[in-house]
């Protein structure tokens, strides 16, 4: 089905680009970095028949515009224009990978207003890992070194990056495990992986990682990327007063279940649910259950069984 896109203007001249399907309670879905709606769009659908579903796409991503102000912290600010502008309220908020960050951004703004179910989906109020705190990106491994060379990357070459950030986030992994990964600037050893864990021709992957790195483009994602890992939003957690669920994947790849133990036991109204044999990927690779068990979860409003 084709999807039906609407826009929006923002009070500084910015469209966001939007999808608005179903009725019912509203269920607003935040996707993760590098995704637009039609990543979310076969899960809005399904969610349709008993809510009212939305997705807009992030400033830079998609059709939304790319201002100079793009990143996590706008993205929030645009969050509440959203609610404010439809006037959404009693809201579930499905915040996915980036789309957490994004969530704990406006949680930090704004409070609960206007929210009333809060779903954490494999992501962290902290990405980098430092002293005792080891729940961050990576399995908690990432470092503020990690940045510094994604960064780096990103400038140099963002099609690299993106690969690499695909292996990471498909190869499942542990904490305890000691991974060996190839040096971010080796090319042809990541090119080599991609083509093994996806089966295609290296024609193909050539193309699907070969998308724009223009100036713009790397302006752009650096900023979302900085912004992401440079977030510590630990204090949010205890003022989180709508019932949250924390989603994760086991044995996961970019968390562990150990993400989402920390997280549940921060949160007032938390329970954590684990989705087996899955990594990062688990809303595409588990599609139906991801689905389903936010259904479930929204359904209930929200109640938590202790």
């Amino acid at each position: 089905m084709a999807i039906s896109y609407q826009q929006m203007t923002c009070p500084d001249g910015a469209t966001l680009n939007y999808v608005d399907v179903g009725s019912g309670r509203p269920l607003i879905y935040l996707q993760g970095f590098g995704e637009t709606i039609a990543n979310a769009y076969g899960a809005l659908e399904a969610w349709s028949g008993q809510f009212r579903s939305l997705c807009f796409d992030f400033r830079g991503w998609g059709d939304s515009t790319p201002t100079d102000n793009v990143g996590v912290y706008q993205t929030a600010r645009d969050l509440r224009l959203f609610l404010e502008r439809f006037d959404l309220q009693d809201v579930t908020l499905v915040g996915y990978s980036m789309g957490g960050s994004v969530a704990f951004a406006y949680l930090s703004e704004f409070g609960c207003d206007r929210i009333g179910q809060l779903v954490l989906a494999d992501t962290s109020p902290k990405l980098i890992n430092e002293g005792e705190y080891k729940v961050g990106l990576w399995q908690g491994r990432y470092t503020f070194k990690d940045l510094e060379q994604d960064l780096q990357l990103i400038h140099d070459h963002l099609n690299l990056f993106h690969m690499s950030f695909y292996v990471r986030s498909t190869l499942p992994s542990l904490p305890e495990e000691t991974l060996c990964y190839p040096e971010r600037g080796d090319y042809d050893a990541w090119f080599a992986i991609a083509c093994e864990i996806t089966g295609l021709r290296p024609a193909l992957i050539r193309r699907v990682f070969n998308a724009d790195e223009s100036p713009e483009r790397v302006r752009i994602e650096t900023r979302y990327w900085r912004e992401m890992l440079e977030q510590d939003k630990r204090d949010v957690l205890p003022n989180i007063a709508v019932p949250t669920l924390c989603v994760y994947a086991e044995p996961g790849s970019f968390y562990s279940p150990r993400t989402a133990q920390f997280c549940a036991s921060q949160i007032p109204n938390a329970k954590v649910e684990i989705v087996p044999n899955a990594t990062h990927v688990f809303p595409k690779e588990r599609f139906s259950q991801y689905v389903e068990i936010i259904r479930n979860f929204a359904l209930r409003d929200g109640q938590i069984d202790n």
